[in-house]
């Protein structure tokens, strides 16, 4: 009698540790695209037990040039170009429609099973703030997640159907006409994670799938405004101006310096530099990046805290 107490004790036990395991948030790989050294921008406190990564830094974004020329089309597709946005499916290719809004120029989300296959990837458009499209994919990440908790796993596209259709090489843009497109936005669900590499802190150097072997979990595409910029004539193409945008700013890091300084403040003068230096940050913030360029980490971490 005595050793069944105790072996009901143990499973007691078990079943509760096994709740407290599938309550865990899964794993989340956080991947800077564009020039790595903009990934320091992002206050990474905020994001507790992500994993943070970097690429190359080589791919670029085609847009052409904003004149008042209206009518034609564009000589080729605009949006990411390089082996990363290629390789993983939110290059220029992947718009939905030629001609609309240039595709996932604020990153992306993708939910991975523990067999390697992508369950999920956000939408080309998504741009990760609240509205009918957010919800769609929030809930249908939610939905697979809970899913991928109890074991259900999803389907791998046979090798046969998980084929790009971009015609140039990796890193040359695609002509506009006769270009496919993913009508469909199936992006690369059902694929296996694709042999891309990224870099950790140190520099070292890391492949996308081994990382994401045997795990739930999700991977994030940011950037934080880091991807080179061409502009090229609309009838050709010929690439006519090129350029970085400026590292963006967050302004909740700024303010807390202010905070800091406010404590220290003795004279009227520091007390004039504290509201001038908050006045620098709330313009700042305003004008930055920054609140747009966390929305893939944010999308991540909402679903992953939703589901218990």
């Amino acid at each position: 009698m005595k050793n069944q107490r105790v072996i009901v004790a143990i499973c007691a036990l078990l079943l509760v540790f096994s709740v407290v395991l599938m309550a865990e948030p899964v794993k989340v790989i956080a991947v800077h695209y564009g020039n790595p050294d903009y990934a320091e921008a992002l206050t990474r406190e905020n994001y507790p037990g992500f994993e943070f990564y970097t690429t190359d830094g080589s791919e670029w974004m085609y847009q052409v040039e904003n004149t008042l020329f209206i009518g034609a089309n564009p000589s080729h597709l605009e949006g990411l170009y390089g082996e990363i946005p290629e390789k993983m499916g939110f290059s220029a290719s992947y718009t939905i429609e030629k001609g609309s809004d240039m595709p996932y120029k604020l990153g992306v989300v993708y939910l991975i099973g523990s067999n390697g296959v992508i369950v999920a990837q956000s939408a080309p458009q998504a741009n990760f703030i609240d509205g009918e499209e957010y919800w769609a994919d929030f809930n249908n990440m939610k939905k697979l997640l809970k899913n991928l908790k109890k074991n259900k796993f999803p389907k791998v596209l046979p090798i046969s159907k998980q084929v790009y259709f971009k015609s140039t090489p990796i890193g040359e843009y695609e002509p506009y006409k006769k270009s496919i497109v993913d009508k469909k936005a199936s992006g690369l669900i059902g694929w296996n994670v694709p042999e891309v590499c990224v870099y950790d802190g140190e520099g070292k150097k890391h492949k996308l799938p081994d990382l994401v072997k045997d795990e739930n979990c999700f991977i994030v595409f940011y950037t934080m405004n880091a991807v080179h910029k061409k502009e090229g004539n609309r009838k050709t193409g010929e690439i006519i101006n090129e350029y970085d945008e400026e590292i963006p700013v967050n302004a909740e890091k700024e303010m807390a310096g202010v905070a800091k300084n406010a404590e220290n403040a003795q004279t009227k003068e520091d007390i004039q530099n504290m509201f001038k230096s908050m006045l620098k940050a709330t313009a700042e913030n305003i004008n930055s990046f920054y609140g747009d360029a966390v929305g893939p980490l944010e999308m991540a971490k909402k679903v992953n805290g939703s589901v218990k």
